[in-house]
């Protein structure tokens, strides 16, 4: 038996897929711009801009929506992305050592990634729907 979740629910949900979406691909597909920029002059200040994201300004009552899935989801990926931004705003290691921290820390957000996705995907109905629907045809 398929349990329905609420619109506001389904929102909170996607809003939260997206948000993590582009948060990794900013941090995975723009690595080489911010990683230039820190290196060439030892700046930090386009950090903030690469990590902006909307969960940290979510509240407890908004992720009271979500499933246990999704939460323990949404902690792995956005702690993740927190110990990389505690990271790059703090270390001193030399700028070859920062890019292959920052090449390590993006394989394990991109795990952490996947594994979200399938999680608020199953929450929202969508992977059983697919696979309902496969078997149809």
């Amino acid at each position: 038996m398929k349990v329905k979740i609420s619109e506001e629910t389904q929102r909170m949900l996607m809003l939260l897929k997206l948000d993590a979406k582009r948060l990794f691909e900013r941090i995975k597909f723009r690595s080489p711009e911010y990683m230039y920029e820190f290196s060439l002059k030892r700046t930090r200040d386009h950090f903030p801009a690469v990590f902006n994201n909307r969960y940290d300004s979510t509240s407890i009552k908004e992720l009271m929506l979500c499933g246990e899935e999704v939460l323990v989801g949404l902690d792995l990926f956005y702690s993740k992305v927190d110990e990389m931004r505690w990271y790059l705003n703090h270390t001193q290691d030399m700028p070859n050592r920062v890019e292959d921290k920052v090449h390590a820390y993006v394989r394990e957000l991109e795990k952490h990634f996947e594994t979200l996705n399938l999680y608020i995907d199953v929450e929202m109905g969508l992977i059983k729907e697919q696979a309902e629907h496969e078997t149809d045809n």
